[in-house]
């Protein structure tokens, strides 16, 4: 997932390490630094207290009291990053989070809230409404999308929203991601955007498919008649990553073989079928065919398939 600068600062400078005893007795030093009047020294403890990581959940409460009331949005960052660095440990601040995730005017810290709420998965199912809206904000919008995707099923009423966010070039890959990883509850509405005007939505629609998997393959299927090569290429790829659970796209494999006027998609229908094995004898004809190709690389790999499928006939 892009990050913004900000964030990744956070991520390289504070990455968890394990803390000693001696950085464990400093965590009332720095619960004390936190309250200071010096922006620099606010900043600081903040940091260290997201670097103790699991160790400095005897400050969690002064940590939370920064998170949500400090004038410094970098203070506020580096807090929001010491919760999510000590873990579902701290699942009963959960409700603080997604306060902030809708409510902090620095998008950094929002990013954070979110990405933060992602690690809690199902737990944090009741900031579903919450990433939701923030799917709207072009920065925050790719890291809601990304924790809406971890929460899987328990985040189905996000779908509408994130359908939307298809549209958007900044939360687009991000949006399928999350749709794919929603399943079945998304299968409408994915359909119903392989129909879709825009290219871009149409191909990651169908890459969200193919992470639903066997009960997307007729949706799916619907894709190998797409206008565009570069859709039926992404379709046919899918469903070899699906792979055997997929059989009922044989003999549609074998017309994209027969006729597409792609040899790439050609190329990709002839390996995806030598997957198939002895499920590929409908269209052993259509492979004979195809490995006399006057293109050099269908033909290729047509003969590849071919012969592997006739293998494990042969078994």
């Amino acid at each position: 997932m892009r990050l913004s600068v900000a964030v990744l600062s956070i991520v390289l400078v504070s990455g968890f390490v394990r803390a000693d005893d001696e950085d464990k007795d400093r965590v009332p030093k720095l619960v004390k630094q936190l309250k200071s009047a010096k922006v620099a020294e606010r900043r600081a403890a903040a940091s260290e207290l997201a670097r103790l990581g699991p160790d400095a959940k005897g400050a969690i409460d002064n940590i939370v009291e920064a998170m949500k009331k400090d004038d410094d949005a970098k203070v506020r960052a580096y807090s929001v990053f010491a919760i999510k660095q000590m873990g579902k440990d701290m699942k009963a601040h959960i409700p603080q989070l997604i306060d902030v995730l809708k409510s902090d005017k620095n998008e950094e810290v929002r990013c954070i809230a979110a990405d933060t709420l992602g690690q809690f998965g199902v737990l944090a199912k009741t900031g579903v409404p919450a990433l939701s809206e923030a799917l709207k904000d072009k920065e925050v919008g790719p890291h809601a999308a990304a924790a809406l995707g971890k929460m899987g099923d328990d985040a189905k009423a996000a779908v509408p929203a994130l359908l939307e966010a298809l549209q958007e070039p900044a939360t687009r890959s991000h949006s399928a991601a999350a749709l794919g990883a929603i399943g079945v509850a998304s299968l409408p509405g994915l359909t119903k955007a392989l129909s879709d005007a825009s290219e871009d939505v149409r191909v990651e629609a169908v890459l969200a498919l193919g992470i639903i998997g066997k009960p997307a393959v007729e949706a799916i299927l619907k894709a190998f008649a797409d206008k565009e090569p570069d859709v039926r290429l992404n379709a046919v790829s899918v469903i070899g990553k699906i792979g055997v659970e997929a059989k009922a796209a044989v003999k549609p494999l074998g017309a994209l073989l027969e006729k597409d006027k792609s040899p790439d998609v050609r190329i990709q229908a002839a390996q995806v079928l030598s997957k198939f094995g002895a499920d590929a004898e409908p269209v052993l004809s259509i492979l004979e065919a195809a490995a006399k190709d006057a293109n050099e690389k269908v033909k290729a790999a047509a003969a590849d398939a071919l012969a592997e499928v006739k293998r494990k006939l042969k078994k």
